[in-house]
């Protein structure tokens, strides 16, 4: 199920998952459609809940628990059951982004419970305002941008922006690619080509909220997210020039202040992929906390 065929998803995906709270990035219908390109979803109602499967090349996995109400042990057997038919290997069934409250559903004695890297949380007026010695370097690169780029502008995406913004992302990720040899961050770029891609092209129908950077008239930077609860905004993505110093945290600080997220008080930044390099710089913006993550398989004996 690609593209348009998967909005048709979204009214029957947000109705379940306004049923209950979203803690994770995850439990959102933009998080879902920026890997079409890679799963074929599935959706499935068992026993009231709605489950969303994702089957690829290397088999068939639950996107998310159960959603709706409360799930129990034969709607988790039904999931199971329905993952391991057709040509997907039984070893990679298993249920991703299973939020902390929700692990005590699945039994030690009967799941293999595996912990994922944990999304950062951040206070939105902390990152606004990059008070005291903690966000000296914020502020200095903030300050350098603004010195240096009097005729810049942060302002909303259109669909003209879309070749720029591509265009913007390929020098990105080749710079980054020179830069690295780890077979997993290479591919994390590969693959993040298309999501842009794909989020950006579909970015109204999405509701997501996108702004661009531009600098003399040029686009040097964009970011985009979307509403994770009430209080909650999730930032997606952000892409700067590498060789314009300051771009990325005068994009991110401006991205918070900007008037269509004065509601949230907290921002989501998703997790660091386990990578040493993005970890230090999410917690160079001092996190209030952490979103545990984890994904269940089932023990050999069950298979």
């Amino acid at each position: 199920m690609k593209n348009n065929a998967l909005l048709d998803e979204k009214p029957l995906v947000d109705s379940y998952l306004n049923r209950g709270p979203r803690p994770l990035s995850s439990f959102s219908f933009v998080s879902l459609f920026a890997w079409c390109d890679f799963f074929d979803f599935e959706f499935k109602v068992i026993n009231g809940c709605l489950c969303i499967f994702a089957r690829g090349d290397q088999g068939c996995f639950l996107y998310l628990p159960p959603l709706g109400n409360n799930f129990d042990s034969s709607t988790l057997d039904s999931a199971f059951e329905h993952m391991s038919k057709g040509k997907s290997p039984r070893p990679v069934n298993r249920i991703e982004n299973i939020p902390e409250n929700l692990l005590s559903a699945f039994a030690p004695g009967r799941y293999n419970q595996y912990s994922k890297p944990a999304e950062y949380l951040y206070r939105k007026e902390d990152l606004i305002a990059l008070k005291g010695n903690a966000y000296k370097s914020q502020r200095h690169d903030c300050n350098f941008f603004m010195a240096h780029h009097g005729t810049h502008s942060f302002g909303p995406y259109t669909d003209a922006d879309f070749g720029p913004c591509m265009d913007l992302y390929e020098r990105w990720a080749d710079n980054r690619a020179k830069a690295s040899t780890d077979e997993i961050y290479l591919s994390m770029l590969q693959e993040n080509r298309l999501v842009h891609a794909r989020l950006l092209k579909f970015w109204e129908p999405l509701g997501l909220v996108a702004r661009v950077l531009k600098a003399d008239g040029k686009i040097i930077g964009y970011t985009f997210g979307f509403s994770v609860d009430e209080n909650t905004f999730c930032v997606y993505a952000e892409i700067a020039d590498l060789k314009i110093q300051g771009a990325a945290a005068y994009m991110f600080k401006s991205f918070c202040a900007d008037g269509q997220l004065k509601d949230f008080s907290r921002i989501n930044t998703m997790d660091d992929f386990a990578m040493p390099n993005v970890a230090r710089a999410k917690q160079a913006y001092h996190p209030s906390g952490l979103i545990a993550s984890y994904t269940v398989s089932l023990k050999k004996e069950d298979h």
